[in-house]
């Protein structure tokens, strides 16, 4: 028997500088992107929290093809 509400999909959820790390930009970047809204981030516990998908989604909005 299948549960009515199956839980989420567990998301990888990184750090501010191992998400600045994993896009090979500079924390200061990383910020001023998150202020723009261009990364979204979850607020856990006061601390910023980006979620690996929407890294990787941010990287493929970002992707060049010329």
């Amino acid at each position: 028997m299948t549960h009515p509400h199956p839980f989420p999909k567990p998301t990888r959820l990184l750090t501010p500088s191992e998400a600045a790390a994993f896009l090979s930009i500079s924390p200061r970047t990383l910020s001023r992107l998150t202020a723009s809204g261009e990364l979204p981030y979850a607020q856990i516990g006061g601390q910023r929290r980006y979620e690996m998908e929407a890294l990787l989604a941010f990287v493929a909005r970002r992707r060049c093809f010329g």
